[in-house]
C-alpha cells in the first residue's frame, strides 16, 4: 500500500488467520478495466495542479507574506508523514461490507471537494460572517483560504494513499507493471488539463460556476475529481475482511519498525532513499513557487503603480496566467517523455528466459540505457535548469527552463518507485529454495502491459494456461497466490520472476498467500518473514520519510529567504476581487491593448517617482531554485554511482 504501513502477507503462515468474502475485480471488458481503477489519480492529479499553480499567487494576492506562505506550504509533506501512515493502519482493519479502500476515497473525495470549493470562494465564505473587504474580512478569508490548503493537502493525501493501494489490491502482481504505467499515464494527464484549463477564460466559458477564474477553476477541480472517484470505486468490487484475530499495530508500533529497518536496509535501497532525499530538496520549491517566479520575473518587466489597483490586479492575473502556462508546457514535455522513456530503458541480461533463445538486436537497442544511469541523468538536467536561472531575467527563457525540468520530472515519477520494486523483489529470501538464476528487471518483465489485458485475469479469476513450458511447480505456486495470480509456467532453466519465492511473497500483492474455502479466502499472516519482501511496506514508508523530510528542510529554509530578501517586497493592497478574473481584468492571449496600457501607467509612473510593483534585489525564488539544483547535483552523483553499482552486478 501506499506508504507501506500495513501488515504484510508472507508465504510462511503462523497461527493467525484473516478471513476474506468475495474476490477484487474490476468490472468491464478488458480493455477498460486498468483505466478504469487509475482514472482516480487523474482527478488526483488535477486538484494537485490547481493548487500547485494557484495556491502561492493567490495568498500573495490576500496580502500574505512570502515568508509566511512558505510555512503554509509545510501542509504538502506534514500530511504526506502523517496522513499515509495513519490512512494505511486504519484501512488495514477495516471490516466495512464496501470493502477496506473505497470507504475511504469516498470520504476523502468529498472533503477535498468542499475544500476546494473554499479555496475558490473564500471571500464570499467570509463575507457570511463580516462586512465585505473590511480589515476583519481580509483576515478572515486569509485563515480560510490556510484552512482550505491544508484541508486539500491531507484529504487529497488520503485520496491518492488509497487509490494506490487499492491498486495493489485488486491487480495480480503480473498486471502490476501495466497498472503503474496506467497510473503515470493518469498522472500526466491530470497534470497537463490542470495546467492548460488555467490558460483559458474560464469566466467566459463556464459563467455559471463563478465570476472569477479560481472559483471556475476550484469548482471544475472539485466535480472531475468526483467524477473520476466514482468512477475507480464503481468500477473496483473488493473483498470484504470478515475477521483478523492478528493484534492491530498502533501508530507508534509502525514507527518503531521502521526506525529498526532503516538500519538494515541493503545498500541499495539506502543509495535510493538517499538519492531521493537530495532530488527532494530541489523538487518541493520547483511544484510550488515556479508560477510565482515566473509571475515576479513579468511583474519587473512591466511594473505598474502601486496606487492604480485596476492595473495591478490586470498585472497579477497575467503573471499567474504565464506561470500556469510554464507548468502546462512542462507538463506537456513531461507526459510525452512518459510515453517514450520506457522504450529506450535497457532489459537486464538474462540467459535463457522462458527457454528461448535471445532476441535480435534492433537499432533502437543502440539508444537504450540503464534505468538508474537515465535517473542520474534527469537529476543533472535539473541542476543544469536552476542553475541557468542565473542567467535568465526573461519570462520566455524562464519558461523555456521550466519546461526542460518536465522530462526530469517524468523520471522522478517512476524510476526511483521501479528502483525500489525490483530492489526489494530481486532480494533473495532466507528460504529460497531455487536456484541463482537472476530474475528479470520488474520494469522489464512486461514492456507492453497492455499485451496481456484480453484475459480474464484482472477481474480477479482463474485465466486458463498461458502454455509456456511444463506445469511443474505451478500447481502449487497458484495455490499459494491465490485466485489473482497468473498460470504462467517456467520451464526448469526458466529464470522467470515468479521462481522467486521473495518475488512471489511481494508485500505489494497484499491478497496474496491464501487458501480459499467457500468463498471465503484465508491469508496467513505469519511472523517470520523471509527476505525483503516481507518488509515491503516498511520500505516503502522509509522511501516516503526520504521525500518528507527534505521538505520540511526547505520550508523553514524558504521563509528565512523570504524574510531576508523580500521584506517589504510583498504584494500590496488587496486585489483579492480580481484575482485572475477572466472578465474584467484579463490580460492572456489577445490581450495586447491591455499590455500597451499597462506599459504607458508603467513609464508614466517612473517618470512620475511613483512607487511600482518592481522589486529591488535578488529574486528569493530564484536563490531557492539554485540551492535546489546544488541538491540535486548531490543526487547526480549519488545516483551515477548507484547506476555503476548496478551495471556491474548486472541488476
Amino acid at each position: 500500500m501506499t506508504g507501506g504501513f500495513g501488515p504484510l502477507v508472507t508465504e510462511d503462515g503462523g497461527a493467525d488467520d484473516a478471513r476474506w468474502i468475495g474476490q477484487p475485480r474490476i468490472i468491464g471488458p478488458s480493455w477498460s478495466r486498468l483505466p478504469a481503477i487509475t482514472i482516480g489519480l487523474l482527478g488526483v492529479q488535477l486538484s494537485w495542479s490547481v493548487e500547485m499553480s494557484y495556491a502561492s499567487p493567490y495568498l500573495l494576492s490576500l496580502g500574505l507574506s512570502k515568508s509566511w506562505m512558505a510555512i503554509v506550504f509545510i501542509a504538502g509533506p506534514l500530511s504526506g508523514l502523517i496522513v499515509q501512515p495513519l490512512i494505511g493502519v486504519v484501512a488495514d482493519y477495516s471490516k466495512s461490507s464496501f470493502g477496506r479502500r473505497r470507504p475511504f476515497i469516498v470520504c476523502a473525495t468529498l472533503i477535498c471537494s468542499f475544500a476546494l470549493l473554499l479555496l475558490g470562494f473564500t471571500r464570499h465564505v467570509a463575507a457570511l460572517f463580516t462586512s465585505w473587504r473590511s480589515h476583519s474580512n481580509d483576515v478572515l478569508t486569509i485563515w480560510l483560504a490556510v484552512f482550505a490548503i491544508y484541508c486539500i493537502d491531507f484529504s487529497i493525501n488520503a485520496v491518492q494513499a488509497v487509490d494506490r493501494a487499492l491498486l495493489v489490491d485488486t491487480l495480480p502482481t503480473s498486471d502490476q507493471p501495466g497498472g503503474n504505467a496506467w497510473a503515470a499515464r493518469m498522472l500526466a494527464v491530470g497534470s497537463v488539463a490542470g495546467f492548460y484549463i488555467g490558460n483559458i477564460d474560464l469566466t467566459r466559458i463556464f459563467p455559471i460556476l463563478g465570476d472569477e477564474e479560481l472559483e471556475v477553476l476550484t469548482a471544475l477541480a472539485a466535480i472531475l475529481l468526483l467524477a473520476t472517484q466514482a468512477i475507480t470505486c464503481f468500477c473496483t468490487k473488493e473483498r470484504v475482511l470478515v475477521s483478523s484475530p492478528s493484534k492491530r499495530k498502533n501508530f507508534f508500533a509502525e514507527l518503531k519498525e521502521i526506525w529498526e529497518t532503516i538500519f538494515t536496509l541493503p545498500q541499495t535501497i539506502k543509495s535510493i532513499c538517499v538519492i531521493q532525499f537530495c532530488a527532494w530538496c530541489g523538487w518541493f520549491p520547483y511544484m510550488f513557487y515556479t508560477t510565482t517566479y515566473i509571475g515576479e520575473l513579468h511583474k519587473q518587466a512591466h511594473p505598474v503603480p502601486l496606487s492604480d489597483e485596476v492595473a495591478v490586479a490586470a498585472l497579477n492575473a497575467e503573471a499567474t496566467r504565464l506561470g500556469t502556462r510554464a507548468m502546462f508546457y512542462s507538463a506537456l514535455v513531461s507526459l510525452a517523455a512518459n510515453a517514450v522513456l520506457p522504450m529506450l530503458i535497457k532489459e537486464r541480461k538474462t540467459s535463457g528466459r522462458y527457454g528461448s533463445p535471445p532476441p535480435r538486436r534492433s537499432w533502437l537497442d543502440r539508444f537504450k540505457v540503464h534505468l538508474a544511469s537515465l535517473w542520474a541523468f534527469s537529476h543533472l538536467l535539473f541542476a543544469v535548469c536552476m542553475a541557468a536561472t542565473l542567467f535568465t531575467s526573461s519570462v520566455a527563457g524562464a519558461t523555456f527552463i521550466m519546461s526542460l525540468v518536465g522530462f526530469s520530472w517524468a523520471c522522478t515519477q517512476w524510476a526511483p518507485f521501479a528502483l525500489l520494486a525490483e530492489a526489494i523483489l530481486a532480494h533473495p529470501g532466507a528460504d529460497d529454495a531455487e536456484d541463482d538464476d537472476e530474475a528479470p528487471s520488474a520494469l522489464q518483465q512486461h514492456p507492453h502491459p497492455h499485451q496481456h489485458l484480453d484475459k480474464d485475469d484482472v477481474s480477479g479469476h482463474d485465466s486458463d494456461e498461458d502454455g509456456d513450458g511444463d506445469g511443474d511447480g505451478n500447481a502449487e505456486a497458484r495455490r499459494l497466490m491465490g485466485a489473482h495470480e497468473r498460470g504462467r509456467q517456467d520451464g526448469p532453466a526458466g529464470t522467470g520472476l515468479m521462481r522467486n519465492v521473495s518475488a512471489r511473497e511481494s508485500g505489494f500483492d497484499l491478497h496474496e498467500g491464501g487458501d480459499v474455502e467457500d468463498g471465503v479466502s484465508r491469508s496467513r499472516q505469519g511472523n517470520n518473514p523471509q527476505g525483503l519482501s516481507a518488509k515491503a511496506g516498511v520500505i516503502i514508508g522509509i522511501h516516503n520519510i526520504s521525500l518528507v523530510i527534505p521538505q520540511f528542510l526547505v520550508t523553514g529554509l524558504s521563509s528565512i529567504i523570504f524574510a531576508l530578501f523580500d521584506s517589504g517586497n510583498d504584494v500590496h493592497g488587496h486585489s483579492t476581487h480580481h484575482f485572475v478574473n477572466g472578465t474584467d481584468t484579463d490580460v492572456g492571449a489577445g490581450g495586447g491593448d491591455d499590455l500597451a496600457r499597462l506599459a504607458v501607467r508603467a513609464l508614466t509612473a517612473r517618470q512620475e517617482g511613483e512607487e511600482t510593483t518592481a522589486t529591488e534585489g535578488p529574486n528569493a525564488v530564484a536563490i531557492i531554485f539554485r540551492l535546489g539544483g546544488v541538491a540535486a547535483a548531490v543526487g547526480f552523483v549519488l545516483a551515477w554511482r548507484l547506476a555503476r553499482e548496478l551495471k556491474r552486478t548486472g541488476s
